[in-house]
């Protein structure tokens, strides 16, 4: 992966801004996507860690990536944040305020003088995705560029999954994997959506959390599809132990509209699958 970092030939500085920038930000790292006026990736650039021996080693760290990189030096039509995190809650439009978001919030994850409360639509789901970005990480971003739009990075997960069709009898679930957490969304036609997020270390934990979901929710193992996204690829051993007890496991790679170098395998691209979907946020 240490080479999956391309410019398009088609690029050009002098036409930046015309193109949107997208960048996901962690507390461990970054990385970045550029699109065209098509939305097509034009620039990709692989996740950057972070020096994390302190936390003003990261904030430095993340300062000097920034300053170093030509292609964030460039002025863009827009630029998009996505903050990648294990912390949102997610608020039916029909109890939304400020102010229930703030008590909804602390109700589940701390909320520090030091961050800031965002929120998304989501439209398809008559709900807003809360969640808190760091003080310290916006105010770089802030500084860097002019105009910013904060997104979780599991909103794109969440439109895109329920932009699919819904099945009637036996519905399809939908994972989003990252480093030591996952998302999941089982889409239901009448609207009682199960979304969820759960922590683990280990492939049995991520296995184990799947299948008590298929259980409680009361879905047929044979049946009912198990669609994964994100950092993962089909010869996983979290999805290698997941088809031992699931018929139908099927691991989901980047729409070919938005990969631009052939030589490069699909499955390479999964991790930046949600970076690359936000246009799904327009």
């Amino acid at each position: 992966m240490n080479d999956l970092v391309f410019v398009d030939s088609t690029f050009d500085k002098d036409k930046s801004k015309e193109y949107k920038l997208s960048i996901r930000v962690s507390s461990d790292g970054f990385s970045f996507s550029i699109l065209n006026a098509n939305k097509h990736c034009v620039a990709l650039e692989r996740f950057k860690a972070f020096n994390q021996n302190t936390e003003a080693d990261t904030l430095n760290s993340f300062k000097e990536l920034i300053r170093n990189n030509e292609l964030l030096n460039l002025e863009y039509s827009s630029v998009a944040v996505l903050w990648g995190s294990n912390q949102a809650v997610i608020i039916p439009n029909e109890f939304f305020s400020e102010e229930f978001a703030f008590e909804s919030y602390q109700l589940c994850h701390n909320l520090s003088s030091d961050t800031e409360l965002h929120w998304n639509d989501l439209d398809q789901l008559n709900s807003k995705n809360v969640f808190a970005v760091p003080l310290s990480f916006k105010e770089i971003l802030v500084k860097q560029f002019s105009t910013i739009e904060f997104f979780h990075h599991s909103t794109p997960f969440y439109k895109t999954a329920i932009k699919d069709e819904i099945a009637d009898n036996h519905p399809k679930v939908y994972v989003n994997l990252q480093k030591e957490y996952f998302h999941i969304i089982i889409p239901d036609r009448n609207g009682k959506h199960f979304i969820n997020s759960f922590a683990y270390k280990e492939d049995a934990d991520l296995a184990y959390h799947i299948l008590n979901v298929y259980k409680q929710q009361k879905l047929n193992n044979e049946r009912s599809k198990l669609i994964v996204d994100g950092l993962v690829q089909e010869e996983s051993k979290s999805i290698q132990l997941l088809k031992k007890y699931l018929a139908n496991v099927e691991v989901k790679l980047l729409p070919a509209k938005l990969r631009i170098k052939n030589e490069i395998p699909h499955k390479e691209y999964n991790q930046f699958i949600n970076l690359l979907n936000l246009t799904e946020c327009e």
